[in-house]
């Protein structure tokens, strides 16, 4: 077993003689031969004063016990403690009591004066673990001053002086032994703390560096992790390569220094980047605007037009959401923000090319459409003597020439308003743009046998687009009226409304009984060409731009899209459309949805 004092800490708070190279190697398990020595020094000087100034009666006696200490000090020096037993420690001090004893003989004095020595040996003994290596230092020390007596040496009191000495040697071991076992439990504590110590020690050296191994990894992305005030404390090598400067730099910067902050309006904030070697401080309001709904917990995400190094328009996406506090982290440790940084500048040039694909194919499409249209309309008009079968032809011609129009309708529209094409506000009557959009979609309500029911207030003027606006409704009523059951009803309402600010709004509501959405899919439902994986709305005939084309209208308009739904109850679509600023002139080129003949009530 190893001694307990092995490896007694060493600090700076620590004595001298711990730093000290004797000190470490004073409470070395193997040192037992080195804690003897102040004990073979004491007894040998000891003995050779008494040879030096007193008349022994056996100075024998006295050499010999000079020789014992002796061989002690050599058979402890040389000893392998570490395989012998726990209690041969104990030999060495009761030999050393032995040699007091022969000196005290040897000397005969008859003052007990060399009865003291037998402290440094028994104190000695207090130093090992258990009660019985004391017991046996006092029973030899009581021996030890018997022996002068039987040895016939004349002393002065000798009952009294063994009780009162035996006495005190008694409570100084019983005091030193209790002392150093609250040495050794404040050590085995103290050893248990270093250890924890040393393990979370290597536990965050372990996780820095797999964060900084993770953060060299990520060159794709920027990553970025940021306190709660927003100034950098961590990035990855993407963070580097994407801004353009070193590791220091970055962290020396705000967030808002390299991440610009988006106007609501969709433009840049130009005030939001300054310059760091100004000491400028970045506004809250700026940072609380970069990381939206993450400062309450959520998750926030937007699109970015920024700059490279060379000048080059790029697209940024970034993804923020808080640094989580860890079971069991300092509950001192700032909270923060992580930003992931992505340029998707291929995927914006992909998804340009696409739409200009789609409206170059959408302009094309819709010349033949309307030659058509136009002489599916002079058949009807020239009087010719269609039989009833011809006439059902012409009729099946006209609806899905009508449908495709609208589908190319929609395509176009999408991709101007991807493209950026501006609305052109003008005073308006939401009203008549809405029932223009119900009027479109009566044949097809009709045909579902489902009613159209229009209400609200009888004007609703707003600065608006009146074309958009009645794509947004056409779109909607279209909707409701696929995803109605037999007999249904659909109700459209359209109301004045105040935002906030105190501008002018319209409020659009569209409400059917149909199969519903689930929540899941709520989410995803005004993404572009998304369509349902529900087997009941997949028989719908559509590409999924409807809703995309309402939300982007909406965008435009600075205003609000609400969808609520319940599966096999029906679904709610709320629009809040603010008024628009006043332009000159409508953009030429706009597609409305297709007309439909005049017809009122009940469809079908």
């Amino acid at each position: 077993m190893a001694d307990p004092l092995v490896g007694w800490p060493q600090s700076r708070s620590d004595s001298l003689v711990l730093h000290s190279r004797l000190g470490r190697a004073w409470y070395k398990d193997t040192a037992e031969g080195l804690r003897q020595v102040p004990a073979t020094v004491t007894l040998c000087v000891s003995a050779l004063i008494v040879l030096a100034v007193v008349d022994v009666r056996r100075p024998a006696l006295l050499w010999l016990s000079l020789a014992l200490v002796a061989l002690v000090q050599v058979a402890a020096s040389l000893t392998p403690w570490e395989r012998c037993p726990r209690w041969v420690r104990c030999l060495p001090p009761l030999f050393q009591m032995i040699a007091v004893g022969m000196m005290d003989v040897g000397a005969g004095l008859q003052m007990w004066t060399l009865d003291i020595l037998l402290l440094l040996p028994l104190l000695g003994l207090s130093l090992q673990t258990g009660a019985a290596a004391l017991a046996s230092g006092l029973v030899v020390s009581c021996a030890v001053m018997v022996a002068p007596v039987l040895a016939g040496v004349d002393r002065i009191y000798p009952t009294v002086h063994l009780v009162v000495t035996m006495a005190v040697l008694g409570a100084v071991g019983v005091r030193a032994q209790a002392t150093v076992s609250l040495i050794r439990f404040q050590w085995r504590r103290l050893a248990l703390a270093q250890d924890e110590v040393a393990r979370r020690a290597r536990q965050l050296a372990a996780s820095r560096d797999t964060l900084r191994s993770v953060m060299r990894a990520a060159t794709e992305q920027a990553i970025i992790g940021t306190d709660e005030r927003g100034a950098i404390l961590s990035v990855s090598s993407g963070a580097q390569r994407m801004f353009a400067r070193s590791e220091q730099e970055l962290l020396a910067m705000h967030v808002t220094d390299v991440i610009p902050v988006v106007s609501e309006g969709g433009d840049r904030d130009l005030d939001s980047r300054r310059d760091p070697g100004r000491g400028e401080a970045p506004g809250e309001e700026q940072l609380s605007r970069l990381v939206g709904k993450a400062s309450t917990g959520g998750a926030h995400m937007a699109e970015l037009e920024d700059h490279d190094v060379d000048g080059a328009v790029r697209h940024l996406e970034y993804v923020v959401t808080a640094r989580p506090r860890l079971e069991g982290a300092d509950p001192d440790l700032s909270p923060g923000y992580l930003f992931v940084v992505t340029d998707v500048s291929s995927r914006w040039e992909d998804e340009r090319r696409q739409d200009e694909f789609i409206s170059l194919v959408s302009h094309e499409l819709r010349t033949p459409l309307v030659s058509i249209l136009g002489y599916v309309e002079l058949l009807r008009l020239s009087g010719a003597n269609l039989d009833e079968e011809q006439q059902e032809y012409i009729d099946v011609l006209e609806r899905n020439t009508q449908r495709l129009r609208g589908l190319v309708d929609d395509l176009l529209a999408s991709a101007q308003l991807v493209f950026g094409a501006p609305l052109s506000g003008s005073n308006a009557d939401v009203v008549k743009a809405v029932e223009a959009a119900v009027k479109a979609q009566l044949p097809a309500a009709r045909a579902a046998d489902v009613e159209i029911e229009v209400g609200g207030d009888p004007v609703v003027q707003l600065v608006t687009d009146p074309t958009r606006v009645e794509q947004v409704v056409d779109n909607l009523v279209s909707n409701a009226v696929k995803y109605s059951v037999d007999g249904g009803r659909v109700t459209v309402s359209v109301h004045s409304a105040t935002t906030e600010e105190g501008h002018g709004a319209a409020r659009i509501t569209v409400t059917d009984h149909g199969t519903g959405i689930s929540q899941e899919e709520l989410t995803k439902i005004t993404e572009r060409f998304y369509r349902t994986h529900d087997s009941r709305r997949r028989r719908v005939r559509g590409i999924g731009l409807g809703l995309s084309l309402v939300q982007a209208v909406v965008a435009e308009h600075g205003g609000t899209l609400d969808i609520r739904s319940e599966v096999g109850v029906g679904t709610q679509v709320e629009v809040v459309l603010p008024d628009l600023p006043l332009t000159a002139s409508a953009p030429t080129d706009v597609p409305g949805p297709p007309s439909a003949p005049e017809s009122s009530g009940r469809a079908g």
